[in-house]
C-alpha cells in the first residue's frame, strides 16, 4: 500500500540526512543499526556504530512499543498505522527517554495502562515517570538539582530528601555549584545524579558520612570542681567553704572553651580563690 502523502514528505528529509555524512550524532531507536546500509552509508563520524547507551536506549524504546502494541491492540495499530510511522515516532520516543533506566520506565507502563485509554503521548509518558521516581523515594532530576543549589553551603548538616541528591552535589562538586552558572552545573548534576539513581534502582543504599565531632576532654563537671575546692579550702583555712560559696566562681566554664572571654572570667576566679587561701590552678 502507498503511504499518504504527508508522510512521505515528512521521512524525506529524515532519509536524506542519514544517507549524508554528519558531525553530529543522532539518536537511534532500533531500526538502524551496523548492519542496516541505511544508517552506515556515508556516514564516516560514526564507523564504529552507536554507543552502548544509544543502544540501551535503542532497546528500550522497542521494548516498550512492543508493551504498548500488546496493552493497546488496534488502538495502537491506529495510532501508528505504518512501518515509516513508527520509524519516526521511535526517533522522537528515543530523544525523550534518554538517559532513563529500564526500571523506571516499567513501572511508567504499569502506571499508563491504568491512566489512558490509548496509547499515551511523550509528554503524557514523561509525567508518569516522575511518579516512578516517587515510587523509589527519589526526587525527580530538576528538583533534587534545585535542592543541592539550595543547600550547597553546608551539605553535610542538611536533612536531604534523598541520600542520591547529596552524592550527585558531592560528585559535582559544592564549590561549582555555588559559583558557576546554571548552563554549566545543571548538564554535570543531571547526569550525576541518573547514575546514582541507577544505583538506587539496583538495591543499592546510600549513606551520607556524618560529620565527627572532635571530643572535648576538657569538658568540666561544675558540681564536682566546686566540691573538691570547697572541701580543700575548708581543710586548709580550717573554715567551713560551702560548694555554694564556690560555684559562682566557675561561672567561666559556661563559656566558650578557648574563647577570650572564658579565659578573662578565669583569671578573675583565680585571683579570688588565691585569695581564700585555694593555690591550685584552675582547669582551662
Amino acid at each position: 500500500m502507498k503511504e499518504p502523502q504527508a508522510v512521505q514528505n515528512l521521512l524525506k528529509p529524515l532519509e536524506n540526512k542519514l544517507a549524508t555524512p554528519s558531525t553530529t550524532s543522532t539518536t537511534p531507536t532500533g531500526e538502524y543499526g551496523s548492519g542496516n546500509p541505511e544508517y552506515s552509508k556515508g556516514n564516516t563520524s560514526r564507523e564504529s556504530g552507536p554507543t552502548e547507551a544509544e543502544q540501551q536506549t535503542r532497546v528500550l524504546v522497542n521494548m516498550l512499543f512492543a508493551r504498548f502494541k500488546a496493552i493497546y491492540t488496534h488502538k495502537f495499530a491506529s495510532a501508528y498505522s505504518t512501518t515509516d510511522e513508527v520509524k519516526l515516532a521511535k526517533r522522537e520516543w528515543a530523544i525523550a527517554l534518554k538517559g532513563f533506566q529500564e526500571p523506571l520506565l516499567a513501572y511508567a507502563v504499569e502506571r499508563t495502562k491504568e491512566v489512558h485509554a490509548w496509547p499515551p503521548t511523550i509528554s503524557e509518558f514523561l509525567k508518569l515517570i516522575s511518579t516512578a521516581y516517587k515510587a523509589y523515594g527519589l526526587a525527580d532530576p530538576r528538583s533534587a538539582y534545585l535542592e543541592a543549589c539550595a543547600c550547597r553551603s553546608d551539605p553535610l548538616q542538611y536533612k536531604w530528601r534523598h541520600p542520591a541528591v547529596f552524592f550527585a552535589g558531592s560528585e559535582v562538586g559544592w564549590y561549582k555549584l555555588k559559583s558557576e552558572e546554571e548552563r554549566v552545573t545543571w548538564p554535570l548534576f543531571e547526569q550525576s545524579y541518573l547514575k546514582i539513581v541507577d544505583r538506587v534502582i539496583a538495591g543499592e543504599r546510600l549513606i551520607i558520612p556524618k560529620v565527627i565531632m572532635i571530643e572535648n576532654k576538657q569538658t568540666l563537671s561544675v558540681a564536682a570542681l566546686a566540691s573538691k575546692i570547697a572541701s580543700d579550702l575548708s581543710v586548709t583555712t580550717g573554715q567551713t567553704v560551702t560548694e555554694e560559696q564556690i560555684a559562682p566562681l566557675l561561672y567561666y566554664t559556661q563559656k566558650t572553651y578557648g574563647s577570650g572571654v572564658r579565659l578573662r572570667y578565669r583569671e578573675i576566679s583565680q585571683q579570688k580563690l588565691l585569695k581564700m587561701g585555694y593555690k591550685e590552678k584552675l582547669p582551662e
